[in-house]
């Protein structure tokens, strides 16, 4: 009997201190989450926060030649839907990169209009990217293609990166998607 007592107050010992260690944790918890609700907003604060957190101006640019590439290499498999995918892909990257960066300095010093000049790509090379995968024209592809890199490296000249020259790519990188339309794998 005097066995069974003590795991009893044993019990009702450990039961004490986890129910109290539960309460002073979730009191804690409502004071702290009660002060954060109370604070001023910070607006210089939050404004510092977002721009540590926004990816520099040059991450869009690297998706666009990984997408760019990939739009090559699915068009040489004439695997057209994929093509398209890429095309739409390489589409959405740059349109981020002028959101992000809408006004670059020109070789003058000057803010390049890099929505206009997005504008003027759409319109010119990547329609013409576009009309040839929509008509799934090999040959036609490839020529536009190579004027749309080109577009691409009048763009870097006029923002100072005359540097950064493109060119149609010669091996895939690290391929995760099958630009094989026949391809069987995986199921």
């Amino acid at each position: 009997m005097s066995h069974f007592r003590f795991l009893r107050s044993t019990l009702l010992v450990v039961l004490g201190f986890t129910f109290g260690g539960l309460l002073v944790t979730a009191f804690e918890h409502s004071t702290a989450s009660a002060q954060r609700d109370s604070a001023p907003p910070n607006p210089q604060a939050d404004l510092q926060r977002l721009k540590e957190i926004v990816p520099p101006a040059s991450h869009p640019m690297v998706e666009v030649g990984y997408h760019a590439a990939n739009l090559w290499f699915a068009a040489q498999k004439k695997n057209w839907p994929l093509a398209n995918y890429y095309w739409g892909e390489t589409r959405n990257r740059l349109r981020w990169e002028v959101a992000l960066n809408p006004g670059p300095k020109g070789s003058d010093g000057n803010p390049v209009d890099m929505k206009g000049t997005l504008d003027g790509i759409e319109h010119g090379s990547m329609a013409k990217v576009k009309d040839a995968i929509d008509k799934k024209d090999s040959k036609e592809f490839a020529d536009e293609y190579k004027n749309l890199l080109s577009d691409c490296y009048s763009c870097h000249k006029n923002v100072n990166r005359a540097y950064l020259r493109p060119m149609v790519p010669v091996s895939v990188g690290q391929p995760i998607i099958n630009t094989d339309p026949a391809a069987n794998w995986p199921q």
